[in-house]
C-alpha cells in the first residue's frame, strides 16, 4: 500500500468519524392538539414546547448536536412554522439557510390517545422521511419510542440499560404478612416500601396472609394487582407460629404443583410477623425447611412483641433456612432532667445521648440499658409503638414531650428484598445539594468536577424508584450529564415529581431534567 494511498484513507476515515460526530439537528416548533399541561395552556407555547421535548429524547439517544432555533427574536422566519401543516419547501428552505443535517418537525394530537407524527427531512439527500407512532396515556415514553426509530443512520450513544438483560429466570416475590391486628404499624410500612422500590421488570409478586383465623394465599400477579390485593384486605385476630407454620405448609404445596420441568424460577419469600410462640409443636421450622428444598430464598422480618420465647421459637425455626432480621424502634423523648433517644431492640429497652443516622441505626457503646419491672419483668406485653408509656412506667418518669416511633423496618425490608430490586444503581458516589424552586433535595453524582456550591444548571438525568432514599427516588450517578438546550417545562422534575410518575405509570425509570442551584457538595 503506497505511503499516498494510506494518507487517503486516514483522511477519508477521519472526515467520516467526524461527519458521525458532528451530525447536527434542527427541531422546528410542532403543531400541540388536545390536552396540554395547565402551565401551557393560553401560553402560545406548546409548539415550542414539543420541539425542546424532541431535542431532549434526540441528545439522550443519539450523538448528535442541535441547531437550537426557537426563539422568534433570534429567527423571525421561524413563526412561519407556526400552523398545522408545514410544505416540504419549508424543510428545504431550512437546510439551505441553517446547514443542519436533519430538520425535524412533530404533530402531537392528544385525546383518548397519544398519537405523534413525526417529519424528518434528510438535508444531505433531500428526502423527507416520515414517521407515526400511537400511545395511551405516556406522552414521555411514546417520544422517548418514536425517536428511537427516528434517525437510522445516525450513531446512538453508548448508555448503560438499566433494565437488566432480556433473557433472565423469572422472579417471584412472596411477602407472607401477618394479618393480625398488632401488626397493622408495619404492615403501613410495607406497604409504602413496595411503592417505593423499584423492582425488576420480570419480577411477579404474590402475597399470603395469616392470622388465627387462617391463611390464604393469593395467586401470582404483577405490583399493581398485587397493591389491589393488598387495599382490599382486612386486619384480622391475632397470630401465633402454628397460624403462620400452617400458612408456609399450604404456600408449599401450591408452589410444588406449579413447578414444571425446564422452567426455573428464581422465588424469594420475606416473612412479615410479630406472632406468639404457639403452645403446641408448631413445625415451623420444618416448614422453613421445606420451603429452601424447593429452592425459595427465605428471609423472616421479625417485629418482637411477645417476649423472649417467641423470639426464640422464630431465631431458631431460621436456623433451618432462612435468614433472620429483627426491627428495632426508636423514640425522641425530653423529660424533666434531659432528652434521649429510647431504643427498642431485640426485646430489650435501651436509653441513649445519641440519634439514629439515616440508615436508622445506633452505635451500641451509646446505649444504658432501661432495667424492666413490674408486668414488664419478663420482657412481655411489650408494644414497642408505645415506648414512651413503658418509660414512664417502668422509670416513674414524666415524659413532657415525644416524637412519634421510628423503626428500621424499611432499610430491612429493601435489603431483604435487594435480589428482585435495584439497589445496585446505587453506589457510593460523591452527592450534592440541589436547591429547585422552593424544594433542597440530594442527587448523587459520578464525580464531583463540574460542581461547586453556588453553581447554576440543568441537568439531564435519570430517576429510578429506592427505598435507600428518604425521597423514595433517586438519581443514577452514571445517567447525569449537564443539559445546555431549551429545557421543556413539562420534564423539569424533582424527586417528587419523579416518584409520582414511576407510581403513575409502573414504569421501570424516568429520564428528566433537574434545574437548580447547587447549595452543597459531600464526598463518600
Amino acid at each position: 500500500m503506497s505511503k499516498n494511498f494510506r494518507n487517503f484513507l486516514f483522511a477519508l476515515l477521519t472526515l467520516a468519524a467526524s461527519d458521525a460526530i458532528a451530525t447536527t439537528v434542527v427541531f422546528l416548533p410542532g403543531n400541540w392538539e388536545g390536552q396540554a399541561p395547565q402551565s401551557l395552556e393560553g401560553t402560545g407555547e406548546k409548539p415550542y414546547e414539543l420541539a425542546k421535548l424532541g431535542q431532549f429524547y434526540a441528545t439522550r439517544i443519539y450523538s448528535i448536536q442541535i441547531k437550537e432555533q426557537l426563539s422568534p427574536n433570534s429567527d423571525p422566519e421561524i413563526k412561519d412554522f407556526l400552523i398545522p401543516q408545514v410544505s416540504r419547501e419549508k424543510f428545504k428552505q431550512t437546510c439551505s439557510r441553517l446547514k443542519p443535517d436533519y430538520v425535524v418537525r412533530d404533530q402531537l394530537s392528544i385525546e383518548e390517545k397519544i398519537r405523534i407524527d413525526r417529519s424528518v427531512y434528510d438535508c444531505n439527500l433531500s428526502k423527507m422521511e416520515e414517521y407515526s407512532i400511537i400511545g395511551r396515556k405516556d406522552l414521555f415514553a411514546t417520544l422517548e419510542k418514536l425517536t428511537k426509530d427516528s434517525f437510522p443512520l445516525v450513531p446512538k450513544k453508548k448508555i448503560k440499560e438499566y433494565s437488566r438483560e432480556p433473557v433472565r429466570a423469572a422472579k417471584s416475590q412472596i411477602i407472607v404478612l401477618d394479618s393480625s391486628y398488632s401488626y397493622a404499624p408495619e404492615r403501613k410500612e410495607f406497604m409504602s416500601q413496595l411503592e417505593a422500590i423499584s423492582w425488576q421488570p420480570e419480577t411477579k409478586f404474590r402475597l399470603v396472609v395469616f392470622s388465627e383465623n387462617g391463611s390464604k394465599v393469593f395467586p401470582e400477579s404483577s405490583r399493581s394487582e398485587f397493591i389491589k390485593q393488598w387495599k382490599d384486605f382486612k386486619s384480622e385476630g391475632k397470630s401465633n407460629t402454628q397460624d403462620l407454620t400452617n400458612a408456609l405448609l399450604r404456600l408449599r404445596r401450591i408452589l410444588s404443583s406449579e413447578d414444571s420441568p425446564g422452567k426455573k424460577k428464581e422465588r424469594m419469600i420475606s416473612i412479615l410477623t410479630n406472632a406468639k410462640a404457639s403452645n403446641s409443636i408448631s413445625g415451623y421450622g420444618a416448614a422453613i425447611e421445606g420451603l429452601s428444598q424447593i429452592g425459595a430464598k427465605v428471609s423472616i422480618l421479625y417485629s418482637s412483641y411477645a417476649g423472649p420465647e417467641a423470639r426464640r421459637e422464630h431465631k431458631e425455626a431460621a436456623k433451618r433456612g432462612a435468614e433472620f432480621r429483627e426491627v428495632s424502634y426508636y423514640q425522641k423523648i425530653v423529660t424533666p432532667r434531659d432528652s434521649k433517644t429510647l431504643v427498642f431492640k431485640e426485646g430489650k429497652l435501651y436509653s441513649s445521648n445519641a440519634s439514629p443516622d439515616p440508615k436508622m441505626k445506633i452505635e451500641d457503646s451509646s446505649l444504658e440499658k432501661v432495667e424492666f419491672a413490674g408486668k414488664y419483668s419478663l420482657g412481655e406485653f411489650l408494644n414497642p409503638w408505645s415506648l414512651g408509656s413503658i418509660y414512664e412506667e417502668v422509670k416513674k418518669e414524666k415524659i413532657l414531650t415525644s416524637e412519634p416511633v421510628r423503626s428500621n423496618f424499611a432499610s430491612l425490608f429493601s435489603n431483604s428484598v435487594s435480589q428482585a430490586s435495584n439497589s445496585e444503581y446505587f453506589g457510593n458516589f460523591p452527592k450534592v445539594l440541589v436547591k429547585s424552586g422552593s424544594k433542597a433535595f440530594w442527587i448523587r453524582v459520578p464525580n464531583i468536577s463540574g460542581f461547586s456550591e453556588g453553581k447554576k444548571g440543568v441537568w439531564a438525568v435519570t430517576f429510578l424508584s429506592s427505598s435507600f432514599s428518604s425521597e423514595g427516588v433517586e438519581v443514577i450517578p452514571d445517567s447525569l450529564e449537564r443539559y445546555t438546550f431549551s429545557s421543556a417545562k413539562i420534564l423539569e422534575c424533582d424527586p417528587s415529581v419523579a416518584r409520582n410518575y414511576l407510581i403513575n405509570t409502573e414504569k421501570f425509570k424516568f429520564d428528566c431534567l433537574v434545574r437548580g442551584e447547587i447549595l452543597e457538595v459531600s464526598q463518600p
